[in-house]
């Protein structure tokens, strides 16, 4: 995991991921959904978790959270962060969870994660700061817009309209 997040240190960018134990990272694991990409010859390529709104750890929307994506450094810039999160909200975000939207956060001082996201249908819908170091860009994949709009969460329909008419 850290050396997954080395990079992002050396921008002066400290994602929580980047400092966590061996301990935490077992607890992560027992209680969160976390998800491995493995390669043909079972070396881990990447991961990711979803935090979950009833958990004890929820994203900052009643939505799943994507977290702790990480491609393992000997993998990166060969597509398998696109393929995990591809495969994490097909198959666990909308197959099991029947959720309407999934979240995720980065750093806006990140060169390229924003535009990453974008490019696989996240849209930027807040930005805040929660951390001394940088500002957190919370992005939102809407895969059915009415349910969305129906979800009980005073802070997603504070900013969701807002959303909404930047993307038209």
């Amino acid at each position: 995991m850290h050396n997954a997040y080395a990079a992002d240190v050396n921008l002066g960018i400290h994602f929580g991921a980047s400092t966590i134990t061996e301990a935490q990272v077992r607890d992560h694991i027992l209680n969160t959904p976390t998800f491995v990409l493995q390669t043909d010859d079972g070396k881990i390529a990447a991961t990711a978790s979803v935090r979950l709104p009833w958990s004890d750890n929820p994203g900052p929307f009643t939505l799943p959270h994507i977290g702790w994506v990480a491609t393992n450094p000997l993998y990166q810039h060969q597509g398998f962060a696109k393929q995990i999160i591809t495969q994490v909200i097909t198959h666990f975000v909308k197959d099991e969870l029947h959720a309407p939207a999934v979240s995720l956060g980065t750093a806006v001082e990140h060169p390229w994660l924003q535009d990453f996201y974008h490019s696989i249908g996240f849209q930027t819908i807040d930005i805040v700061r929660k951390f001394q170091d940088h500002q957190t860009a919370y992005l939102i994949s809407i895969f059915d817009e009415h349910r969305t709009h129906q979800i009980e969460d005073v802070y997603l329909k504070k900013i969701l309209p807002q959303t909404i008419l930047n993307e038209r």
